[in-house]
């Protein structure tokens, strides 16, 4: 059974490389966080384009054009928050921890005494010498630009809601009459 209370040079190493082991995998789980994010608002933004297609050229004129166009709003906007603010959270979630690794990291390093000046060529010098490990604010960033992109399709989606019968009109979709609301035609059986 092991009795001194100071950590060997060997397990100082081994949890040097855990530390860093863990970093990389929290980095790697923002940058994948942010991916799916983006991913999954081009999907939004796909199918909301899908629906804009349809409602500028319809087959048939649209009853409840200026509904449809509300409703993609509705939909777009809580999809698109609702993306937004889980990447966000995750991503600030995934730092915390990386930052915590690196400054594990760093109190290793200097127990092995990386940061101590030692001779190299003449020139005394540390081996390392950034001690901010996880203080960085690129995950911020990302964080930003996450927002940015699903602002933008809530955005377009309400300005297409607010004018999507002069847009529809300005693109040829068909009129509907006075009768057409009231009384659709029927669909042809065949």
């Amino acid at each position: 059974m092991c009795t001194t209370k100071e950590p060997t040079a060997e397990s100082l190493r081994l949890n040097k490389r855990e530390m860093f082991d863990g970093m990389r995998a929290y980095h790697q789980s923002e940058i994948s966080h942010a991916s799916h994010a983006i991913t999954l608002l081009l999907a939004i933004a796909g199918a909301a384009g899908a629906v804009v297609v349809a409602i500028l050229f319809p087959k048939e004129p649209l009853a409840h054009l200026t509904a449809i166009a509300w409703g993609l709003f509705v939909v777009v906007s809580v999809f698109a928050f609702s993306v937004a603010i889980t990447a966000h959270l995750k991503i600030s979630s995934d730092h915390n921890t990386y930052a915590q690794y690196g400054q594990q990291y760093v109190l290793t390093s200097t127990l092995l005494g990386f940061y101590d000046s030692v001779s190299i060529d003449g020139v005394e010098r540390p081996i390392k010498t950034n001690k901010a490990l996880g203080e960085g604010t690129g995950f911020r960033k990302t964080q930003w630009i996450i927002w940015v992109v699903a602002a933008e399709l809530i955005v377009l989606s309400l300005l297409f809601a607010c004018y999507a019968p002069n847009f529809a009109a300005a693109a040829g979709a068909p009129a509907l009459s006075a009768t057409d609301v009231v009384c659709p035609k029927p669909v042809a059986q065949g």
